[in-house]
């Protein structure tokens, strides 16, 4: 059952995903990529909240999924772009070279990112149902 908690993680989810759109459509990929990453981690975290379980202070998806006891459901190709994201967090915070940072970011790459963070939310959001 959703909680004031975990509703409002989700909201959080929905702006993420509405800005890595925003970022999308002024050509600034690696903020996509990176508001991606930020709505999926907070789709896992609402999850936990809804399972009654800790929210870890981390960012790294593989180990949120873990935690949330659901990596044995996810495919090979979903838990690489998990870990891509997951490291690609890091960077998009951290790495001053912006065209290191966008190196192979092209459009495609986005629009596919948001594809998959927006399918991986539908299926985490049944999941709380």
């Amino acid at each position: 059952m959703k909680s004031e908690m975990s509703k409002r993680w989700l909201e959080r989810v929905t702006y993420d995903l509405d800005t890595a759109k925003a970022m999308f459509e002024t050509k600034r990929y690696i903020y996509t990529i990176f508001m991606c990453q930020q709505s999926i981690e907070k789709c896992l975290k609402a999850l936990l909240v809804v399972q009654g379980k800790e929210v870890l202070q981390v960012h790294n998806l593989r180990r949120l999924a873990e935690h949330a006891e659901i990596i044995a459901e996810l495919h090979e190709e979903a838990l690489i772009n998990l870990d891509f994201l997951s490291s690609y967090y890091i960077n998009a915070r951290y790495k001053e070279d912006l065209k290191e940072l966008s190196k192979g970011i092209t459009g495609e790459v986005a629009k596919n990112f948001i594809r998959f963070a927006e399918e991986t939310i539908q299926w985490l959001s049944q999941k709380m149902k």
